[in-house]
């Protein structure tokens, strides 16, 4: 256990270097797939926390020129109603990050409630109920329930909120998770230190927080980022498809309204490419730290720093050697 003090704060943050998650935290930046996904994130959360704070004009602004080319006044040109395409990009990343990242928490959350319970009840009344309802949620498809009900409130006049559409794709968006991690937890419940916590009797509460989830961490971070991945391609559909509200700008909105502007017929390139490019970045960054997850859990997966081990063992040999001339000496 360590403790580290940070400027003039004295602030004592005690990392446990032995823990589970410090692991696998460790065991993905080890992973350069891993790292460069971090890094295209980190990039693209930093772009759109700006955006949040600071755009070069009103995005809702319709006062300029249409279908300008990118200048270095309009760095990404304008749209077909006036709209400055490079403001409208900045702040329109945030909704669509935070529903994935908030929909990877709490589909996740709920994987891990109904997956671990059922597991941990398994061939109980508990077990067939919640297993029968992951079973429901695994046939219907989501996107295309969300759609239905788009389409439908759309019909009177009402569009899908942020909010909204949040709850929609996180409750339909765990049901894998949560069979995996039933069959992960049938798997652990009769290994032999479950058992003996069972024997001293340790609460099912305990064991799960000390037992299963600890050595689950690598799917249950996977699973998180899965889910994200469909948090941010669900809400780029509804809002391509015109079922979200459209007065709010996100990518989705941009794509949706390039789309009603045959801005591909039209050779606009600048009005649909850099909002479709974001959204691949996005979920191209997740599939990257998910490869470095999956690497970390399984050891056949993974690519070894083939220099730093090098640089470790050479330490390790001079050290040994050093140790054998004092001896001698």
């Amino acid at each position: 256990m360590a403790q580290r003090k940070l400027g003039i704060f004295s602030v004592n943050i005690r990392i446990d270097k032995y823990s589970p998650f410090y692991n696998l935290l460790q065991g993905i930046w080890e992973q350069k797939v891993a790292r460069v996904g971090l890094y295209i994130l980190l990039a693209i959360i930093i772009f759109s926390l700006i955006g949040v704070f600071y755009t070069p004009y009103n995005p809702a602004s319709t006062q300029f020129p249409r279908d300008l080319p990118p200048s270095p006044q309009h760095l990404l040109g304008t749209d077909d109603y006036g709209h400055d395409i490079f403001s409208q990009l900045l702040v329109g990343g945030f909704p669509v990050i935070g529903v994935g990242l908030l929909t990877g928490l709490i589909g996740t959350l709920i994987a891990i409630l109904v997956g671990v319970t059922a597991g941990l009840y398994a061939d109980t009344l508990i077990d067939r109920i919640l297993s029968g309802i992951t079973q429901i949620f695994l046939i219907i498809p989501g996107i295309l329930i969300i759609e239905l009900i788009g389409a439908y409130l759309g019909a009177v006049q009402i569009k899908l909120g942020y909010l909204t559409i949040l709850l929609a794709l996180s409750t339909t968006g765990w049901a894998w998770g949560a069979r995996v991690l039933r069959s992960l937890v049938l798997s652990l419940r009769r290994r032999e230190y479950i058992l003996s916590s069972e024997l001293v009797g340790e609460s099912k509460f305990s064991i799960i927080f000390r037992q299963i989830i600890p050595n689950n961490l690598p799917f249950i971070a996977s699973n998180f980022f899965f889910t994200a991945i469909y948090g941010i391609t669900g809400f780029t559909f509804i809002y391509y498809f015109g079922l979200g509200s459209l007065t709010q700008i996100n990518w989705g909105t941009m794509l949706y309204w390039s789309l009603g502007g045959e801005a591909y017929l039209r050779g606009l390139w600048w009005w649909y490419i850099p909002p479709g490019l974001m959204i691949g970045l996005v979920a191209f960054s997740f599939a990257l730290i998910n490869i470095g997850i999956d690497r970390v859990a399984n050891p056949r997966l993974r690519v070894w720093d083939i220099k730093k081990y090098k640089k470790q063992l050479e330490k390790i040999r001079k050290k040994e050697e050093e140790a054998e001339v004092k001896w001698q000496m």
